[in-house]
């Protein structure tokens, strides 16, 4: 199910960068990398430490200690030798560092990264996002992903978990479905009532935001750079 927003959003993204060309300046990057994204200060305003999921400027895959967070990236399922990610100065959208995530010769949808709120995951812990209306990340396919490809983006709560959940068939995420990658620095902003089940989970849940536990990237083959991942007021 693709979301008929997309387009809309990156045709609107895109007339904002050209709005703003005196403003704005190149990134330059290496020659495997994503291609430049611009820099503005309409796209870039001052995000508080509060709304800071992870820019990577620490140079990790643990999240910003910061508004009651302590998790982390993972891949799921957690033992999958294929997955591979963390920390890299080699391509960024924005500061020194973003994240790469990849899991060469995984099959098709088999693997997916994610970011816990609390750690540790096992443990389901919920995290309160209520003061939150959406969040934001800059994405881009890395240079071995063939495309077109696209990817789904969402969030786990404790409601549709086997573990501590309400669900009697569970698992049905609340996603945004159809996001294309490209080797172009994107930013995507999403509010959580955008997200929804794909339908197949019992019951049918609204996303409570207060029962957050994890992010999830799930394109069917992981090879992405991911960078200012944030929430949004």
């Amino acid at each position: 199910m693709r979301n008929p927003r997309l387009g809309l959003l990156l045709f609107a993204f895109a007339s904002s960068l050209a709005a703003c060309d005196a403003a704005v300046d190149p990134i330059n990057v290496k020659s495997n990398c994503p291609e430049q994204p611009l820099r503005g200060p309409s796209q870039f305003a001052p995000a508080s430490l509060q709304s800071v999921i992870d820019d990577f400027e620490d140079g990790d895959v643990l999240l910003p200690r910061t508004a009651g967070r302590s998790g982390s990236w993972y891949p799921f399922p957690l033992a999958s030798a294929a997955a591979m990610g963390g920390a890299s100065m080699d391509c960024v959208a924005h500061g020194l560092w973003s994240g790469h995530f990849f899991a060469p010769g995984a099959a098709d949808g088999a693997v997916n990264w994610n970011t816990t709120m609390i750690d540790p995951f096992s443990a389901v812990i919920p995290y309160d996002a209520s003061a939150w209306s959406g969040f934001s990340f800059w994405i881009a396919a890395g240079d071995t992903l063939a495309l077109p490809m696209d990817a789904s983006v969402g969030v786990t709560t404790t409601d549709v978990l086997e573990a501590g959940g309400v669900c009697t068939v569970c698992n049905d995420y609340h996603l945004i479905q159809g996001i294309p990658l490209t080797r172009t620095w994107t930013r995507w902003s999403f509010r959580f009532d955008e997200l929804g089940q794909k339908g197949f989970g019992l019951p049918q849940v609204p996303l409570r935001k207060d029962r957050l536990v994890n992010f999830i990237f799930w394109p069917k083959q992981i090879d992405f750079w991911i960078d200012d991942f944030r929430f949004e007021p």
